[in-house]
């Protein structure tokens, strides 16, 4: 998929400054500033959050389960 641009900050943009863009191009996760070590971070924070809450849980059933057997 291609799309038309205009290079120069115009309204409307003269025919000479039109340029054909890829979606590829468009979407380039380096100018976007997108790093494999942002993607693991951010994969980290979300993988422990779950496991946390996860845990949180699972001691809170152990809580009850004691607390009902009592």
């Amino acid at each position: 998929m291609r799309f038309l641009i205009c290079t120069v900050d115009l309204e409307p943009c003269p025919p000479q400054n039109l340029s054909s863009l890829s979606l590829a191009e468009a979407l380039d996760p380096a100018l976007l500033g997108i790093t494999p070590q942002g993607i693991l971070k951010t994969y980290s924070w979300g993988l422990g959050a779950v496991l946390m809450m996860w845990l949180i849980g699972y001691g809170i059933g152990l809580a009850t389960g004691l607390i009902r057997k009592v």
